[in-house]
């Protein structure tokens, strides 16, 4: 499972098209939007599993429980982007770089600046939700109350997160250093599982440099 992979299979597969149906936009619109968007929660995510404290954050919202109606209930479609709203600040670090990644997935996708303030935070929401769906589903939820790896102390899941990402950052880690498999299954998860341009992706790495 990828990023791609989880918006397209959200609310039983009609979670994009119900989105498009609530903001108006066409097929193409919202293939648009996707292409734009994806890479950029991708690198969002992939530098937040740089950081123990952003990693944190991160699967602090996918074990939250907010956003399992925006992935799983059509119904709730409409409170996604409110439910997602939060969530940007721990993915891309605050609300100027989230301005600027905004900025740049309206002109990559030609859409409006107030269609993507939409649009971004509920796609969010979805994949965050569908994130923890897929880790509950293949076994690694206990990365989502551990995080990922026996608590030291009693540390509880920031304990958890800073032993098994310090390994992956070189601070000698739990169990050596190694990322236990159900984080290393999440991080994975983070790939955008479709075509990047270059351009676009070389916007992205200039907003949210690694």
């Amino acid at each position: 499972m990828n990023l791609s992979d989880i918006l397209q299979s959200a609310q039983g597969g009609a979670g994009l098209q119900n989105l498009a149906n609530q903001l108006g936009l066409s097929p193409e619109q919202m293939q648009a939007a996707v292409q734009a968007t994806v890479p950029a929660l991708s690198h969002g995510l992939q530098r937040a599993a740089q950081d123990p404290g952003a990693l944190g954050g991160v699967i602090g919202e996918i074990a939250s429980g907010d956003h399992a109606g925006s992935y799983a209930d059509p119904s709730q479609t409409g409170s996604a982007a409110d439910a997602g709203s939060g969530a940007m600040g721990q993915i891309f670090g605050g609300p100027n770089v989230t301005n600027e990644i905004a900025q740049q997935i309206s002109r990559v996708s030609g859409l409006s600046p107030q269609i993507v303030a939409s649009l971004m935070p509920a796609l969010t929401s979805m994949a965050l939700g569908g994130l923890s769906h897929a880790m509950q589903a293949q076994g690694h939820g206990d990365v989502l109350t551990s995080g990922g790896a026996a608590p030291a102390g009693g540390g509880g899941l920031l304990g958890s997160l800073m032993s098994a990402v310090g390994g992956m950052l070189g601070g000698g880690g739990a169990a050596g250093g190694a990322l236990s498999p159900g984080l290393s299954t999440l991080i994975n998860m983070f790939a955008p599982g479709m075509a990047v341009s270059p351009d676009h992706a070389q916007t992205l790495n200039q907003i949210l440099p690694r």
